[in-house]
C-alpha cells in the first residue's frame, strides 16, 4: 500500500527558525521557551563568545583582561591601565611636551617652497635650503639668509638653555654634556661647563630632540679639535655675546670656543 506524506495541519503554528509546525499557539510558545535553539543569547562582539544571561555577559566584560579599560597614547601607541597613568606619561615624557614652533622652525618655514623636516639637524636643513635656493657665496640673498639663520640659532639657544642664574637651565646644559651627578648650584654648573669643549649647534640640536635625549652631545679634548669639527660639519654658531652678557648660560662655552678663529 502506498504511503502519502502527511501534510502540515491546515491551521498550524510555525517556528520559522526550526522549520517545525505545531498544532496550537501554546505548543509553539512552549517550544520557543524550552528549546535550547531558542535560548536567549548574550553575545560579546569582541570575543565572538555567547553567554546564557546578561549577568554572565556583564561579568565577562568586567573580569576578562581582554576588556580591561585601556587609556591609549595616540603618539606612542602605548596603553595604560588608568587615566592617571596616561596623564603622568603625557606629563613626564619629553616627547609629549607641547612646544610651539621654535625660531628655527619659523625661519625654515618662511621659505614656502622648501620642504622643511624639523627632525633633521639645523645645519643639515640649512645646507638643504641653500641647495634648494641655489645660493652662491657673496650673494645678497645668501648673506641675508645666513644672518637670519644665525639670529634663529641665537634665539633657539636662549630658549633651550635660558638664563645664567636659572639652575634648571644649567641642569639642561649639564645633562647635554653628560655631567653627573647634576651640580646643585649655578656656580658648580658653571665650573663644569668651563671645562667642556662642545659645539653650540650640537647643543641646540640636542635641545630640539626632546623625544630622545639619552645620548650626550659630543665633546672635544681641546679647542683645536672642536674647531676642526666645526669647520668639517659646517655647524657654525656666530658669537655675538658680549662677555658681560648674563642672559645665556653658554656664554662661558662660547667665549672659550671662539678664542681661536673659525
Amino acid at each position: 500500500m502506498r504511503r502519502h506524506k502527511r501534510d502540515a495541519p491546515a491551521h498550524s503554528f510555525d517556528c520559522t527558525t526550526c522549520d517545525r509546525h505545531f498544532g496550537n499557539v501554546k505548543a509553539l510558545q512552549q517550544h520557543l521557551r524550552d528549546s535550547p535553539v531558542h535560548a536567549s543569547s548574550f553575545d560579546c562582539d569582541d570575543c565572538d563568545r555567547s553567554f546564557d544571561s546578561e549577568q554572565a555577559l556583564k561579568q565577562h566584560l568586567r573580569d576578562s583582561p581582554a576588556h580591561a579599560t585601556s587609556f591609549d597614547c595616540d603618539t606612542c601607541d602605548r596603553s595604560f591601565g588608568s587615566d592617571e597613568a596616561l596623564r603622568q606619561h603625557l606629563r613626564d615624557s619629553r616627547g609629549h611636551q607641547q612646544v610651539p614652533e621654535t625660531p628655527l622652525d619659523l625661519f625654515f618655514r618662511s621659505f614656502r617652497t622648501f620642504e622643511y623636516e624639523p627632525s633633521l639637524p639645523p645645519a643639515t636643513s640649512y645646507a638643504c635650503l641653500r641647495k634648494h635656493e641655489g645660493w652662491q657665496r657673496g650673494e645678497a640673498a645668501s648673506d641675508d639668509a645666513w644672518n637670519r639663520y644665525q639670529d634663529a640659532l641665537e634665539k633657539e639657544l636662549r630658549m633651550w638653555y635660558g638664563s645664567e642664574n636659572d639652575l634648571a637651565a644649567w641642569h639642561s646644559l649639564c645633562r647635554a654634556i653628560g655631567v653627573e651627578p647634576l651640580p646643585q648650584t649655578c656656580e658648580r654648573c658653571e665650573e663644569a661647563a668651563r671645562r667642556t669643549h662642545v659645539n653650540i649647534v650640537d647643543l641646540i640640536e640636542w635641545g630640539r630632540r626632546r623625544e630622545n635625549t639619552e645620548d650626550r652631545v659630543q665633546t672635544f679634548r681641546n679647542v683645536a679639535e672642536l674647531r676642526d669639527y666645526t669647520k668639517a660639519t659646517g655647524k657654525i654658531f656666530r658669537n655675538t655675546f658680549a662677555q658681560e652678557d648674563g642672559n645665556v648660560v653658554l656664554r662661558h662655552l662660547l667665549r672659550k670656543i671662539f678664542r681661536g678663529s673659525l
